[in-house]
């Protein structure tokens, strides 16, 4: 990066020598001027990897931190964030007053982006945001605090906030098992006979209220409604010029439920407030991190990349996926919107998103598959978004063997499939933008391609050989020493926690193995080659075996070095 600005400075000042002494010197001070011009547009679009994002995350979970981390090291962008102990853990909240000061005393010079979980800030976390501990006013306080903290800050500072809109589903805890998922077939229906007058559904929710204890119901609901004060208030916040741009995420949903009602008045008061060009309402909430990392990158370098959609089955885009209120196509358009990307509507394109949509059609994978092969083959630049999960949630079987089989994998932009369509394809996305978005700016090359290949390797991992291999393994373990799988403690945590850890790491040596080491890639002129897999640490970071985190660092040598083969 450094070598190519300096040629780029060497050649206009060799320009400015150039110019016949006779000239006037009016000639030569507007030469002079559009020359230094230039090299000032040169260095913003080239230097802005160096700026720091600041993350204020949705909790401690790897999917609302570790993964905005990974993906901006492929821009050389050092993505930071208060510390975990103080994020948080499943059902005890963060300490927001830590949170805080770790932000307030951060040095802002150097920073482009602060990027702001809104639930983190008003309830200390998601898991808190679904449970009625904090009162509105608190919540809306904690608010106003951020907004006056950006109002004291340097111009020029970006700031992204993303809240949630509550899921239909309580959190999965040992309290709730016996009652949670009638909760949420109450609330459903209850939503859907409000809306449409079904006359079949009264006695239907006669039977379901009295499967929840009405206590339960009737804090779920005061939950919901405290929320959309606080989003209302947030909405309002956001007429100012501090919030940048505002997601409105939707967590965990159906087609029907109270959050439909909900959102619905949210949308009418942002275009009541006129701020309905920075507000935008989005399907999960996991991956918005990574969606606003995206943004705030591409936005630092402007440019904004066309993405050319392939979906396995054309009748899948117009599918509900599971835990969505969305079909498929209209969620993909805002995912690739709040990242910062368009669609492209036309033959040029920067890369293609090959979406693998739920319940696809067996006959027609076979040519999606092809299709794939082909683009990778002649070095088209692809991405994977596997949505069709299998029962276990848990990628493609069919899919994911032909990336292994092929080969094909290595040479992937990006590659996701995990939980739902929302957090699959808006982790997939903002990967691929960020990263061809680092090689048109010429950022760090090494840097970069090693980054990308960590992040690929690391959803493969995650993605598949957690989810397919290890977590059945894990809740296997979990059921012969205990009655319920929603939380695990003590010596139980201990021992689960070391199972996973023992078990993941055959598959993970297996996949590294088979598709990273000694594959080679060139950096420039240069061809390097995947050496080792080193740091590996594998643990549990919550109280239960839903995710994993898995740190690791990939090392590279070029090709006829010391070391190389």
């Amino acid at each position: 990066m450094g070598g190519a600005k300096c040629r780029i400075r060497q050649e206009s000042l060799r320009k400015i020598s150039l110019i016949p002494f006779k000239s006037s010197s009016i000639v030569r001070k507007i030469l002079l001027i559009a020359i230094l011009i230039s090299l000032a547009m040169v260095a913003v679009a080239g230097g802005q990897h160096g700026k720091r994002i600041l993350l204020i995350p949705l909790d401690s979970r790897p999917a609302a931190g570790q993964f905005a981390q990974m993906i901006g090291a492929m821009n050389d962008t050092e993505v930071d964030m208060p510390p975990a102990d103080d994020l948080g853990k499943f059902t005890t909240p963060a300490d927001v007053e830590k949170v805080f000061q770790w932000i307030e005393k951060q040095d802002l010079k150097d920073v482009s982006t602060i990027i702001v979980s809104s639930d983190m800030i008003a309830y200390g976390g998601l898991i808190a945001s679904r449970v009625n501990e904090v009162d509105s006013a608190t919540a809306i306080r904690r608010l106003q605090r951020l907004i006056d903290y950006r109002k004291k800050g340097p111009a020029g500072i970006r700031m992204y906030v993303y809240a949630s809109t509550m899921r239909l589903t309580p959190t999965a805890t040992k309290a709730a098992s016996s009652y949670r998922l009638n909760l949420a077939k109450y609330e459903e229906m209850k939503d859907r006979f409000e809306r449409t007058g079904d006359k079949t559904l009264p006695p239907k929710l006669a039977n379901l209220k009295k499967m929840v204890p009405q206590v339960e119901i009737m804090k779920y609901e005061r939950t919901r409604r405290r929320n959309y004060e606080v989003q209302s208030a947030l909405l309002r916040m956001a007429i100012g010029k501090e919030i940048d741009f505002l997601i409105m995420g939707q967590d965990d949903a159906k087609p029907d439920g109270p959050h439909i009602q909900e959102n619905i008045k949210l949308k009418r008061l942002s275009e009541q407030f006129h701020i309905q060009d920075k507000v935008y309402f989005c399907e999960g909430i996991d991956q918005h991190s990574n969606l606003l990392l995206s943004r705030a990158i591409l936005a630092d370098h402007g440019w904004k990349p066309k993405v050319r959609i392939v979906y396995s089955d054309e009748e899948g885009k117009d599918q509900f996926a599971m835990y969505e209120s969305k079909p498929v196509k209209e969620s993909l358009q805002d995912q690739i919107f709040t990242a910062g990307a368009e669609i492209a509507t036309g033959d040029e394109y920067d890369y293609a998103l090959y979406v693998n949509t739920p319940k696809r059609r067996e006959n027609l994978f076979e040519g999606f598959l092809d299709s794939m092969r082909g683009e990778i083959d002649q070095g088209f630049p692809v991405a994977v978004a596997d949505i069709n999960f299998g029962p276990n949630g848990s990628s493609d079987e069919e899919l994911f063997n032909f990336l292994m089989r092929t080969g094909k994998s290595f040479r992937l932009l990006a590659f996701a499939g995990w939980n739902t369509a929302g957090n699959t394809i808006g982790t997939a996305i903002p990967a691929a933008n960020v990263y061809l978005c680092a090689r048109k700016y010429e950022v760090d090359p090494l840097k970069r391609e090693v980054a990308q290949r960590e992040f690929l390797l690391h959803r493969m991992i995650d993605d598949w050989a957690y989810h397919r291999f290890t977590r059945p393994a894990t809740y296997s373990m979990i059921d012969s020493l205990q009655d319920q799988r929603d939380e695990i403690y003590g010596s139980n945590f201990d021992a689960v926690n070391k199972f996973a850890e023992n078990d993941l790491k055959k598959y993970i040596k297996q996949i590294f193995l088979t598709q990273f080491q000694f594959r080679k890639f060139y950096v420039g002129s240069k061809e390097y080659q995947i050496t080792d897999l080193v740091d590996l640490s594998i643990g549990l970071p919550w109280p239960r075996a839903y995710e994993i985190r898995v740190d690791f660092k990939l090392k590279a040598e070029e090709v006829g070095s010391s070391g190389g083969s």
